[in-house]
């Protein structure tokens, strides 16, 4: 019997696990940038610019860690383009993967981005991280419509 290849049905459709997949990142980073990373923001904002006192600084401060007002600016910077692209679905996996990075150290050193912030949402935090850097995105994310658009390029 000859090799009969299947036929080409084009790229799949997003299925509604992949709208739940887009929920849950939108959901995961709306509440953390909300609750815990958006004070944070402005108290970055004010010494920088302003110079002000920043309570992250003498956080790290207390835990030995030297250029802590770069170390501080660059750990909400990075936060806050993770998140945006971890919407936005694009280099999930990365984001994510820096996402758990930065969790675990906050996590790891006792850091208070929030009084919100307890140990259980940080556990909560760490493993959604790990499931987005393992599984990635979903149909639903510019990660995907990128590798159509160059698998497109390739066939056309």
């Amino acid at each position: 019997m000859p090799f009969h290849p299947l036929p080409d049905t084009g790229p799949e459709k997003p299925k509604s696990s992949d709208f739940g997949l887009l929920l849950i990142r939108v959901l995961t980073a709306a509440t953390f940038f909300y609750y815990q990373l958006f004070d944070q923001l402005g108290f970055a904002k004010k010494f920088i610019w302003e110079k002000e006192s920043w309570d992250l600084i003498d956080q790290l401060n207390t835990e030995g860690l030297h250029y802590t007002g770069p170390i501080a600016v660059i750990l909400v910077a990075a936060l806050t383009l993770s998140f945006l692209g971890l919407v936005a679905g694009v280099f999930t996996r990365i984001n994510a993967l820096v996402l758990l990075v930065i969790t675990g150290f906050v996590f790891i050193t006792p850091l208070e981005l929030s009084p919100t912030l307890n140990p259980q949402s940080l556990a909560l935090y760490l493993s959604l991280f790990l499931a987005f850097a393992i599984g990635g995105a979903g149909r639903v994310s510019l990660d995907f419509f990128m590798a159509g658009k160059k698998a497109n390029r390739k066939h056309g």
